[in-house]
């Protein structure tokens, strides 16, 4: 009985931690005396991003943050779609003084990524970077968590890129209320191809972030991995209920197979793993493919912003063939696959594909905003 009784003690100690920052930042929100910016309709764009008030939504991070609807429509449909961001500051009379960070998550997780519930003092992304000056807007990319979500089929990382896009320009045109003058993209995994997909096509961002994604996918140890990770959102109970579930482009991970995102046991806390399962979401089918064959492309030379790539050390899913993205050849190969002068090259050290969330991960932190100072980009406090 007490095997039994150990793992639900552990679960409850961190959904009830997780309820407790989420409660604090919740406090720390209303504690504002105000919150400068009214939305408003831009010109070009599908309307004017609203106020999200979903109940139960707040922010482990403790920073003071609104939730937001923009309204974007997809390539070749006139269909108006509803993307969630959350935007975050630590002190709202800077909004628009502050670069913007835009937060661009990856399969199977939503905006809690860069908002992690656990032990937010070291893995919440979104506290780091208001701590130090810089406002963020962390989305849930559409087709994920408080977005809406279309056919599955319909997803793929052009559209993903079209809609990003669509947001830039409410930052940059005012359709918060402010213009945001430096706008800087964050993308893990699949963010991280849309964040390159973004920047190449449409060039109206100043750097860009990216971690957890490369090129030349598909190794036997990774297609193996990748192979047995995910099957249908309808065969799990924790999107039972939701009406898009029943579309079988929809996937998620199979409980207890998000160790994939975890490189070996001295890497992370183990602890993860049940936050991983809890708060998992989706992907779909078609961007699963999509991010297979973009690996084997070089459209990564159209981006002319400086970009910082950083894989995890021990990314079993990018460096699958010697499992070290120190010694990998995809990781060596990838400076190749830009223009000159615009490429920085940063491998984190002891942490895997999930790279926030190893023990690494404070480690990113601390070399994007170095990176970014060096680029002329500094927080505003």
């Amino acid at each position: 009985m007490r095997s039994v009784q150990r793992p639900i003690s552990r679960f409850v100690a961190v959904v009830s931690a997780a309820v407790l920052a989420l409660a604090g930042a919740a406090a720390v929100a209303s504690a504002a005396d105000s919150w400068p910016l009214t939305p408003k309709a831009v010109p070009g764009l599908p309307g004017a991003p609203a106020a999200a008030d979903l109940p139960g939504v707040s922010s482990a991070s403790g920073a003071q943050c609104r939730d937001y609807f923009f309204p974007v429509t997809e390539p070749g449909s006139s269909a108006v779609l509803k993307e969630f961001g959350q935007l975050c500051t630590s002190d709202p009379t800077l909004l628009g003084k502050q670069p913007v960070q835009i937060l661009i998550h990856g399969g199977t997780y939503d905006h809690t990524y860069y908002d992690w519930p656990y032990q937010p003092d070291r893995y919440n992304y979104v506290r780091y970077m208001t701590q130090r000056g810089f406002t963020t807007l962390n989305l849930d990319r559409i087709g994920y968590g408080h977005s809406d979500h279309p056919l599955g089929a319909s997803m793929n990382f052009d559209v993903a890129a079209n809609t990003t896009h669509q947001i830039v320009q409410y930052l940059r045109q005012g359709g918060l209320g402010a213009q945001f003058g430096t706008v800087t993209l964050n993308g893990y995994s699949m963010g991280g191809l849309t964040s390159q997909v973004e920047a190449g096509t449409f060039h109206d961002v100043d750097a860009l972030m990216v971690h957890a994604v490369g090129h030349g996918l598909l190794t036997p140890a990774s297609a193996a991995r990748l192979g047995t990770f995910a099957y249908p959102a309808l065969l799990d109970p924790k999107f039972s209920g939701q009406p898009w579930a029943v579309d079988p482009a929809y996937l998620t991970s199979i409980p207890g197979r998000r160790t994939i995102f975890y490189g070996p046991a001295s890497t992370f806390d183990p602890q993860q793993l049940t936050v991983e399962d809890a708060t998992k979401d989706t992907m779909s089918a078609t961007e699963l493919a999509d991010i297979t064959l973009r690996t084997y492309t070089d459209q990564t030379k159209n981006i002319d912003a400086p970009i910082l790539w950083s894989p995890g050390q021990y990314d079993k899913i990018w460096c699958g063939t010697t499992d070290d993205c120190n010694t990998d050849p995809m990781s060596a190969n990838e400076p190749g696959y830009y223009r000159p002068g615009v490429f920085t090259k940063y491998i984190v050290q002891n942490t895997g594909h999930a790279t926030l969330l190893g023990y690494g991960g404070v480690d990113y932190m601390n070399e994007i905003v170095r990176w970014l100072g060096a680029h002329g980009i500094h927080g505003v406090q």
